[in-house]
């Protein structure tokens, strides 16, 4: 009895040294809002896109990253208000953009594959629509395009707007877009590669916003001349893939 108590002790005493160990080589903490993005940033913290943060956390043992997931607003403004060291989902605008109280990691870590949906009894082509934007109601992440659009407040709403012909067309990413529109069956709107567009992190403004770059520049780096970064990204964001509804 006096040698198993022994050994559990030992054992207790083990595993304690080695938690403190650990937590003794962290030399720094950073903190991650994740914007809620269903399937891929889950609010119980599952998700591809928050096992890509857990991954990138696991390179580096001087480091530690905490994860906290919200609605994208408020991962946003966690970063605004310096509750948080960076965040995602974001792209990277096509060029600057005025008056954003957040900037974005000039490091990418891979490119994700918008898609221009429209309505099949209203054909539009990708290079129509460039020819001429502002002849169309067009829906997106206004940053993110290259012309004035209205704002999408959800991809569900956004493509039922455009099945029922009150928008000309919706860009998005493809994933969680393509999922949507699978889960509710809409057959009259058709599907075309808009563009790939740089995925980044929103990151502070000023020097707390340019130490997080450089570390986050570093990280991934490194991770991409490995060979690494593109087998783990692929489980986010997928090339596109011709198919309609």
């Amino acid at each position: 009895m006096l040698h198993k108590r022994f050994v559990l002790l030992l054992v207790f005493v083990l595993l304690t040294s080695q938690s403190i160990y650990a937590n003794d080589n962290v030399e720094k903490t950073y903190v991650a809002h994740l914007g809620e993005l269903p399937g891929l940033i889950n609010l119980d913290k599952t998700g591809a896109f928050v096992e890509f943060i857990r991954y990138l956390d696991a390179q580096d043992p001087a480091t530690e990253i905490e994860i906290e997931v919200y609605p994208i607003h408020r991962a946003i403004n966690g970063v605004v208000q310096g509750e948080a060291d960076f965040g995602l989902p974001a792209v990277r605008p096509p060029g600057e953009v005025a008056g954003l109280p957040f900037s974005f990691s000039e490091v990418s870590f891979g490119h994700v594959t918008h898609i221009l949906y429209t309505n099949k009894a209203f054909p539009l082509s990708v290079e129509t629509l460039l020819s001429n934007p502002s002849l169309y109601r067009v829906e997106a992440v206004p940053y993110y395009m290259p012309f004035k659009v209205l704002r999408s407040h959800s991809i569900k709403q956004s493509l039922q707007r455009l099945a029922s012909g009150r928008i000309d067309a919706f860009i998005w990413a493809t994933r969680r877009s393509d999922m949507t529109l699978k889960a509710l069956g809409l057959n009259g709107i058709e599907r075309a590669h808009f563009a790939d567009l740089p995925d980044v992190f929103f990151i502070p403004k000023g020097k707390a916003g340019e130490e997080i770059d450089t570390y986050l520049t570093q990280l991934i780096t490194r991770l991409r001349e490995s060979g690494d970064l593109a087998r783990e990204y692929r489980k986010v964001h997928r090339p596109y893939v011709d198919w309609q509804p």
